[in-house]
């Protein structure tokens, strides 16, 4: 959060803010310097380290489809490493598991208001990381220590977690114990933070988390 390493994670609760804040000042031209406001305020509410505990009774709004994500990857020789919730984070959900031989750590997400979601992760010994998310682009730049290919959701997850280890860099590869991927996840989310308020949110970001929050609030009125 990956959420959450967790650049896709960060990226949607950025995102997140942005939407419940823009509305009260969308125009139909937004200068510059309003847009870097907007941008200020939403990492101001970004909290720039989390912790991560154990949820012994996860309340999952959609649980058959986090077992039906999770299932392949057991057989695939995951260990499941439980659910966990993010302690500034409310509402978030986290099933976590690690395959020790290939060292790929699966993050299954939940978030309250933007749905669900699952990111595949491989850690480097230089501090940077591979990802596969099905969470879509939002359009925030992302540290150059973070890679990251995306897939639609929906698909099967023993199928991204072979596109992953195709996608991923071959070297160099962070040997993580299971016991470590907890702490990598929640190390991983604090370097990317740093790095993201040391540059801010440009007003090209904003604009562009705003057009993409103005598409899906016109599609879902179209479904409805």
């Amino acid at each position: 959060m990956n959420i959450f390493a967790l650049g896709p994670v960060v990226l949607l609760l950025v995102a997140y803010v942005l939407v419940k804040v823009l509305p009260r000042l969308l125009v139909r031209e937004v200068s510059r310097a309003v847009l870097g406001e907007v941008g200020k305020h939403a990492m101001a509410k970004v909290p720039e380290q989390i912790q991560l505990a154990r949820v012994a009774s996860p309340q999952w709004k959609d649980e058959a489809t986090v077992q039906q994500q999770a299932a392949p990857l057991v057989r695939a020789g995951f260990n499941d490493l439980g659910t966990y919730s993010v302690d500034k984070m409310p509402g978030v959900l986290l099933r976590v598991l690690f395959q020790p031989q290939t060292y790929v750590s699966v993050q299954v997400c939940e978030h309250p208001k933007a749905g669900g979601w699952i990111e595949f992760a491989t850690r480097y010994a230089d501090g940077s990381s591979d990802f596969l998310t099905t969470l879509p682009d939002q359009g925030i730049a992302q540290p150059p220590f973070v890679r990251t290919n995306r897939a639609a959701r929906g698909t099967p997850t023993d199928g991204l977690y072979q596109q992953h280890l195709k996608q991923r860099q071959s070297s160099g590869i962070k040997p993580v114990s299971p016991s470590e991927v907890i702490r990598e996840f929640e190390v991983a989310y604090m370097r990317y933070m740093i790095w993201k308020n040391n540059k801010g949110l440009t007003p090209e970001e904003v604009a562009q988390a705003t057009l993409k929050w103005v598409k899906a609030k016109e599609q879902a009125a179209g479904q409805s």
